[in-house]
């Protein structure tokens, strides 16, 4: 039976939301062992940085030295002394671009700082990341498989880049190692002032994450607030966590019933408002789930408790001002940006947009796509200006240079750097005027001109739906059998390699060699068109097949260089095939170290074959079921 005095309650009330997710101060001999293992990395000796607090309602730090003894006064808010604390050590050149990269200053340039105060304006009070262990990355071996230091790095990261939130999402395979393996993780978090939250669906059903309720008791309605109410006291007295961000439908392409899942939201609010923790409800841009009563399946928590906090989602590397972004059928975002505005002064919003996109799209293409930076930029500018009180980065992973754009979002939480695209690349050294045109090459062949839906891979969605697609594109076999589409792409791929910007300048040998790999992409993609002139099996087709494939080798040469030169996480094996907690038998990155989806291309138009389960990788019953 579902809960209509609930609903009745909800839809009648009109009070001021409250019930805000827990802060930390964070704990000073948990700092104080991280400065330790700072000035360590730096090769400084133990003890030249000190600190000391006191409680003021500014957030400043003062740096004095004495005999190359460097002590740092904060005055903070309690909530803030961590992150001010950290910001002052960044004034003074320490850098944090991944979690285990750290750039220091020599001893001398850190004392030509003494006697200044440095201020710290967040640019909003909820900060952080989600990282989404429903992928096989590192995180998932650090936080949910016990490999602890992986999850100390992570947390350290955050900290030290001022971040003072994290979720990521728990799944159902070996419940009870994740739950031991997370505490561990949650705890250090708690001692360095980060909030900590799970994401997991009530009923949702996809890429093995947990769910409170199963599936038979979600569609039936048979004992299903009984399992939810059980399930989620259990996980309060399992796993020491402080907020919850739960999935509403059985998918994200799927809703529920529209009434059953708008008592769940409020059930589990209220049970976790008396555990003193927060509920946060995903907000899914996906399309085809509309109730003539109740509107957009996504936007059903607008009419839940004030006290459940919404995280707008938008996806890939379009802004939410972008005039076109033609994915999960969407033409653009302006809806997911309306309500953000309508909810901001009903109940909590946290904006979660993302810094990569796994499964076909960019990073295990793989592609480096610059867009990253000045779509997250020119959106936390808009969210900041809008009063939005988080804003909560989803990421699928940081290597192959995703860590920079990982980075420049944590960076852009010092409102000082004005939401700079390119603050972290000015950090790192880099001629700016050099990446200001690689951004504004991508901005225009990329996503203007949508060389997007050409150079990232179509999936099995795309494949076996015209009216579904993840990105709106035309398949290799619909490029094949057009031949005004195909000379329409031809020429959008040459004008784009006639414009290829100089890079020559990029220091970075990780990030230079990504995007030489993107313009052999360029490439690859134009050989496989040319081939598509010509007949299948016939010498002229083969011929350009065959360059294609030289192309590939150039470009595996350089992604497996790239490997040797960054491989930071071996213990997790993200470049093999390997058993895991996900719905995937392998690292998120294999399919970019053997350039899987370029090769699979290629073999379509060289055995006529464009089924969508050709050469396919994924194991569809796990990833549904």
């Amino acid at each position: 039976m579902f809960n209509w005095i609930w609903i009745v309650l909800i839809l009648f009330s009109n009070s001021l939301y409250s019930s805000d997710v827990v802060t930390w101060e964070g704990s000073e001999e948990a700092i104080n062992r991280d400065i330790k293992l700072i000035e360590k990395n730096a090769k400084w000796d133990e003890g030249i940085i000190s600190f000391s607090f006191e409680e003021s309602g500014i957030n400043e730090a003062s740096i004095d030295c004495k005999k190359n003894k460097i002590n740092i006064l904060i005055r903070s808010k309690p909530e803030e002394k961590t992150s001010t604390l950290y910001h002052a050590l960044f004034k003074m050149g320490f850098l944090f671009p991944h979690p285990r990269w750290q750039i220091s200053p020599s001893l001398n340039q850190a004392l030509h700082h003494c006697g200044q105060i440095y201020s710290w304006r967040p640019s909003f009070p909820k900060r952080g990341f989600h990282l989404h262990t429903l992928h096989p990355n590192e995180w998932v071996k650090g936080f949910l498989e016990g490999d602890n230091q992986i999850a100390e790095d992570t947390v350290r990261w955050l900290a030290r880049n001022r971040q003072n939130v994290i979720d990521l999402s728990l799944l159902r395979p070996d419940f009870e190692m994740q739950i031991n393996s997370l505490n561990k993780a949650f705890k250090l978090a708690k001692q360095l002032g980060i909030s900590r939250g799970i994401s997991l669906g009530a009923a949702f059903q996809q890429q093995n994450s947990y769910k409170l309720v199963p599936i038979l008791n979600a569609t039936t309605g048979i004992y299903d607030e009984k399992a939810l109410i059980n399930n989620t006291r259990m996980l309060g007295k399992k796993l020491d966590y402080d907020f919850m961000t739960m999935e509403i439908g059985t998918s994200e392409f799927t809703s529920m019933n529209y009434e059953r899942a708008l008592s769940w939201i409020n059930i589990v609010d209220n049970e976790l408002k008396n555990m003193g923790k927060k509920l946060f409800t995903k907000i899914h841009v996906s399309t085809n789930q509309v109730s003539p009563r109740w509107g957009n399946f996504n936007f059903l928590p607008r009419y839940a408790s004030r006290d459940v906090g919404v995280m707008p989602h938008t996806v890939m590397f379009y802004s939410l001002e972008d005039n076109y972004s033609p994915v999960y059928g969407n033409k653009n975002f302006n809806h997911m940006l309306n309500f953000l505005r309508e909810e901001k002064n009903k109940r909590e919003v946290w904006y979660y947009p993302e810094t990569s996109y796994w499964v076909g799209m960019d990073m295990d293409v793989p592609l480096f796509l610059t867009d990253y930076l000045r779509a997250r930029a020119n959106d936390m500018k808009l969210v900041f200006e809008e009063g939005i009180e988080g804003h909560f980065n989803f990421s699928s992973g940081q290597e192959l240079g995703n860590w920079l754009f990982d980075w420049n979002v944590a960076l852009l939480a010092d409102s000082d750097l004005d939401f700079d695209p390119l603050a972290a690349i000015k950090l790192l050294g880099e001629d700016r005027e050099t990446w200001k045109l690689i951004l504004d090459f991508q901005t225009k062949h990329f996503k203007d001109n949508q060389l997007i839906a050409i150079l990232s891979a179509s999936n099995i969605q795309d494949e076996l739906s015209s009216k579904h697609r993840i990105h709106k594109r035309w398949t290799i076999k619909e490029v094949e059998k057009s031949s005004l589409i195909r000379e329409e792409q031809i020429l959008r791929l040459e004008n784009a390699l006639a414009e290829l910007p100089d890079i020559s300048n990029v220091r970075n040998e990780e990030l230079k060699k990504m995007l030489e790999i993107n313009d052999l992409r360029i490439m690859h993609a134009l050989m496989l068109r040319k081939s598509m002139r010509f007949l299948a099996n016939t010498a002229q087709r083969n011929n350009f097949l065959d360059q294609a494939a030289q192309i590939r080798q150039k470009a595996y040469q350089k992604i497996n260089s790239v490997i040797k030169l960054v491989s930071r996480y071996p213990e997790s094996k993200l470049f093999e095939k390997d058993n895991n907690l996900t719905s995937y038998d392998f690292g998120y990155l294999w399919s970019a170290a053997n350039l899987h989806f370029w090769k699979r291309e290629e073999m379509m138009l060289r055995n006529d074959n464009y089924s969508p389960f050709y050469l396919n990788i994924y194991n569809l019953l796990d990833i549904i079921f």
